[in-house]
């Protein structure tokens, strides 16, 4: 691997991208409103500036996400083979809110060598482009949000209505509408400075929170027959197996935001969900939250994964879904002991 350059200012990075006249973004794999939120509004900001630009990415997109992106219809897919033209080489290409090149999912092997640079918000990712920047924000839509408020303040205005509305969808989501320690008074800043171009931003949060398909909704109800609770109620955990999406006609989208849930109950410090994937049944994937003290990126490092500290994931093999719940409850046990000693909690939720 080349050398990676991490010093890159916001001003460097509107260098960078002012070179190519054509470029490729990519997201990661089971994308969310940030990392769609900000390949849009990039792809926005580059179009304004007379490039040729394509977003790219190995997974559907959710129902509810799509109008970030501008998907109508039936459409769900941003794959290479279904949006990129015949012929087109790119003379750049760049990934937003992708911390690791394993997030690419099936785009890994054929891509991570040809981004240059990568633009990212997480703290302990892993850096694989050979320019890459990591801000200390809540959300990587902020990062794309000061990128067009530089090359504005170059005489290129580039924050339209469609930039907007994806960073404003980037941001909300990826702060929890605002309620994370992520949040601060420039993260307020830039919500007004979008809201000034004008869009219906109760319409976008409608599209990202109101208007789920009744399947997610059933979801919800299978969910909390699976609910259950550990350390002393502290830990709120739902399985869901590929046979309970099976017998409820659910699918993986059904139960993407499921995570939600279990962090919305009072008392509970971490909330988990504990997938088995469809391709391999012996694969967990695992979401973590957590509410006012325990730094779940740490948890999950534990089994390679990462994230931010009140949202991370990772992955782990085994038998069934008992034997994963049961080693992740270790290290989280261990964890809330060890913060239980420090007597962290001491003080925890107050104004």
């Amino acid at each position: 691997m080349s050398e990676i350059n991490t010093s890159l200012t916001i001003s460097d990075i509107c260098d960078r991208l002012s070179e190519p006249r054509s470029l490729v973004i990519l997201t990661h794999t089971r994308p969310d409103a940030d990392t769609l939120g900000s390949a849009a509004a990039l792809r926005e900001i580059l179009t304004l500036l007379g490039k040729e630009v394509y977003i790219i990415n190995d997974d559907d997109i959710p129902r509810r996400l799509r109008f970030i992106v501008g998907l109508e219809g039936d459409a769900d897919s941003l794959r290479p083979a279904d949006v990129l033209p015949e012929g087109f080489e790119p003379e750049m290409y760049v990934s937003v809110d992708v911390s690791a090149s394993k997030l690419l999912g099936k785009l890994e092997a054929d891509y991570t060598q040809r981004i240059a640079l990568a633009i990212d918000h997480h703290a302990l990712g892993t850096p694989f482009a050979p320019l890459t920047y990591v801000g200390s924000v809540g959300a990587c839509g902020e990062i794309i949000f000061d990128v067009a408020k530089e090359f504005e303040s170059r005489g290129k205005q580039v924050l339209d209505k469609k930039a907007a509305i994806a960073l404003y969808a980037a941001v909300c989501s990826d702060t929890g509408s605002f309620k994370f320690e992520s949040v601060t008074p420039e993260t307020h800043r830039r919500m007004a400075a979008l809201l000034e171009v004008g869009f219906d931003h109760a319409e976008v949060a409608r599209r990202l929170y109101d208007s789920r398909p009744i399947s997610q909704v059933m979801a919800t109800k299978v969910a909390l027959n699976a609910l259950h609770f550990r350390n002393s109620n502290r830990v709120a955990i739902i399985n869901f197996t590929q046979k309970m999406l099976a017998d409820n006609s659910l699918t993986r989208e059904d139960i993407d935001d499921i995570i939600s849930l279990t962090r919305s109950i009072e008392g509970v410090e971490i909330g988990m969900s504990i997938k088995q994937s469809e391709e391999d049944p012996t694969l967990y994937k695992v979401s973590m939250r957590s509410n006012r003290v325990a730094d779940v990126s740490k948890l999950c490092a534990a089994f390679g994964g990462g994230g931010h500290k009140r949202a991370s994931g990772c992955t782990l093999h085994a038998e069934n879904e008992l034997e994963a719940e049961e080693r992740l409850m270790e290290v989280i046990d261990a964890g809330l002991a060890e913060l239980d000693s420090a007597h962290a909690f001491d003080g925890a939720g107050e104004l």
